[in-house]
C-alpha cells in the first residue's frame, strides 16, 4: 500500500517542480534610473533550457559596468552563472523557487554566496548576500514596455 501512496505523492509534486523551474516571469527588459545612474537587466526566454541575460550600468551617461548572465535549466540542475565584466563565470545552484521568486547559492564563493530574484508586478528585485544574510545588497528594476 505504501508504494502506490509514494507514487501518487511523487506524481502530485511533479507539476510543482516543473513550475518551480519556469522562470519566464524574469523575461524582458528591466531598467532603473536615479541620480544620474541607470541600471538595466535584460533576460531572454528560456527556450532550450537556457535563459540569457545581460546587465549594464551607466553613470552620467557613461558605461560603468556590465555583466553577462545565464540560467541553465536541465533535468539535473538549474544554475545561475554570472560573468562580471565578461570575466570567468561563477555559477550558483538553485536552492529554492516559487511562482515569482528564485534563490541560487554557492557557499564556496567569497561574495555573493546567495542571489535571489523576486518579481512583484512590474518590478524585479535582485538581492545578493552572504549565506548569513548579514551582508546584503538589493537592486530593483521596472519592466520597460518596448
Amino acid at each position: 500500500m505504501l508504494k502506490p501512496l509514494l507514487a501518487t505523492s511523487l506524481f502530485m509534486t511533479l507539476p510543482a517542480l516543473a513550475a518551480a523551474d519556469d522562470l519566464s516571469w524574469m523575461e524582458g527588459h528591466w531598467r532603473s534610473e536615479a541620480d544620474g545612474r541607470v541600471s538595466e537587466e535584460i533576460w531572454t526566454n528560456g527556450e532550450g533550457g537556457l535563459y540569457l541575460g545581460v546587465n549594464r550600468s551607466l553613470r552620467n551617461g557613461q558605461a560603468s559596468g556590465f555583466e553577462y548572465l545565464r540560467i541553465i535549466n536541465t533535468d539535473e540542475r538549474t544554475a545561475y552563472c554570472a560573468q562580471p565584466g565578461g570575466g570567468e563565470a561563477v555559477c550558483f545552484d538553485r536552492v529554492e523557487s516559487t511562482e515569482h521568486a528564485v534563490t541560487f547559492e554557492n557557499p564556496e564563493h567569497d561574495f555573493p554566496q546567495r542571489i535571489t530574484y523576486v518579481r512583484e508586478g512590474d518590478t524585479l528585485t535582485a538581492t545578493i548576500s552572504d549565506l548569513s544574510g548579514e551582508q546584503a545588497f538589493s537592486f530593483g528594476w521596472t519592466l520597460v514596455e518596448d
